[in-house]
């Protein structure tokens, strides 16, 4: 009876250790996260660093970490890098051509440099709506090739076929991230609705 009490004794204290071992794991996986998002696009270095480590955390760890939590710090991470090319080299030479023709519209139906059309105005010009499809379109493929630099071929696929679950998934990874601060999860909530909204899946 005493060796029977020391076996349970023994797998309460081994349940409990693993289940603290989780919980550390969790936190320190969330304050990488964090940390991540806390970034300034122009830190590169930083923001490279952190996602290598989240990688490293994802590939090496139990199922204790919720895969939308690290979905969440990498397509976070990478897409501070990405925008950093696109908004900060602006080397990129077809989206440079592009944005020159977009300018070009916009000075031509009178708009000032802070004035811009709706995105799918049924009233706005027919040109620039398809400069804007193809300005999106050539950023989309620099985010895809940013996540295939770092591996991210699960991401990218998702990204590119099925854009829906992808932006569900990062949205569903913050949730876990603030889940206790009600206030943000609702801006969270309304977030998601009106990315989803400017894509076209309304009532999703």
């Amino acid at each position: 009876m005493h060796d029977l009490n020391m076996v349970t004794l023994l797998r309460n204290w081994l349940k409990l250790a693993i289940h603290l071992r989780e919980l550390f794991v969790m936190d320190v996986v969330a304050e990488l996260v964090r940390e991540i998002k806390k970034c300034k696009i122009k830190e590169l270095e930083k923001v490279s660093t952190l996602i290598r480590e989240l990688q490293v955390f994802r590939d090496t760890s139990d199922d204790s970490i919720d895969p939308d939590l690290i979905f969440f710090g990498l397509a976070t991470g990478l897409e501070k890098i990405s925008d950093y090319r696109i908004f900060e080299l602006r080397n990129d030479i077809r989206l440079n051509e592009l944005s020159t023709k977009i300018k070009k519209v916009q000075e031509r139906e009178g708009l000032d440099d802070d004035e811009y059309f709706v995105r799918r105005d049924p009233d706005s010009p027919e040109d620039y709506q398809a400069l804007i499809v193809e300005f999106e379109h050539r950023i989309d493929e620099i985010r895809i090739d940013i996540l295939s630099e770092f591996d991210e071929d699960e991401l990218a696929e998702l990204f590119l076929n099925n854009r829906m679950q992808y932006i569900k998934r990062y949205y569903n990874g913050w949730r876990v991230l603030e889940k206790d601060d009600p206030i943000k999860l609702k801006d969270i909530d309304q977030n998601e609705k009106e990315e989803l909204e400017e894509l076209g899946f309304e009532g999703v």
